[in-house]
């Protein structure tokens, strides 16, 4: 079905498996176990950093079933906002709130686990990216800060009544297929969507991009996280831009993932809670 509020914060016609589950890694499984693991209550409860309107804050939910204490560490700028404390709920959902937080601010989670593997090489304090963030810059990768955005919330959307865009109406299409890192002159979101009116003038009713999401390598298909938009090529509001351009030009747009396998190193999804799997 169509996935324009969905996941990567709301930005695609249609979401597209790349790969079988065949030969699926260890960090394959901790990627599954991110995005598929909580299929039965992800949908209604907001997981990650989800904004609750204006002057009211953001809520933060993180799975994490071997986790003993988690609390969210927050920065604005250079200075370091009081931490956010999180409760244990049910489905192993971490949850809590802070409703001095605002879009722009950095944040990390810091959790101490009941079953570290990690503790040789980390300490008692696990620093994680949330799996769901939604932007970070790559330079605060090591440190696993993230950015807190409106997920999408507050962009307005061309309006667009094209019901071939749905999926089940996706054959048929003239796809091209298109790599972001090396399709336009400067390798990001921006530039490649003042080009999508040549794309559409060759004939093609349907732009596949190569993941999208945050990686290691060159390609995309070593992933370091599900939802991330990967830095280089822009914000997550560069893709929404890209996204609404292409269907302005009736392009449909599929977006390659990655679930049977991620990068092997700086991957913070392996040993999230610090249990080995």
């Amino acid at each position: 079905r169509d996935r324009s509020r969905g996941a990567l914060g709301g930005v695609g016609s249609c979401i597209v498996m790349q790969g079988a589950m065949r030969a699926c890694g260890a960090v394959g499984i901790a990627l599954l176990l991110m995005v598929c693991g909580l299929a039965s209550v992800q949908g209604h409860l907001q997981m990650g950093a989800y904004p609750q309107g204006e002057g009211k804050g953001f809520t933060f939910k993180v799975w994490a079933p071997h986790a003993s204490s988690m609390k969210i560490e927050l920065r604005r700028g250079k200075d370091i906002i009081d931490p956010v404390v999180l409760e244990k709920g049910d489905n192993n959902v971490w949850h809590g709130a802070c409703k001095s937080a605002i879009i722009g601010d950095d944040y990390r989670i810091a959790m101490e686990s009941a079953h570290n593997d990690c503790f040789n090489e980390e300490g008692a304090v696990l620093y994680r990216r949330d799996p769901y963030a939604r932007w970070a810059h790559v330079d605060d990768f090591m440190e696993a800060w993230a950015r807190l955005t409106d997920c999408g919330t507050n962009y307005k959307w061309s309006k667009q009544d094209r019901p071939w865009l749905l999926a089940g109406s996706m054959y048929g299409h003239s796809v091209y297929e298109m790599h972001i890192g090396t399709f336009a002159k400067d390798f990001t979101f921006a530039s490649a969507t003042e080009h999508l009116e040549h794309v559409a003038s060759m004939g093609f009713t349907c732009v596949e991009l190569m993941p999208v999401t945050e990686f290691g390598g060159s390609w995309g298909y070593n992933p370091r996280t599900c939802f991330l938009i990967h830095s280089p090529y822009g914000s997550d509001v560069d893709f929404r831009n890209f996204v609404d351009k292409a269907h302005s030009l009736n392009l449909a747009v599929k977006i390659d993932i990655v679930l049977n396998h991620g990068s092997s190193r700086l991957n913070c999804l392996w040993n999230f809670d610090g249990y080995s799997a």
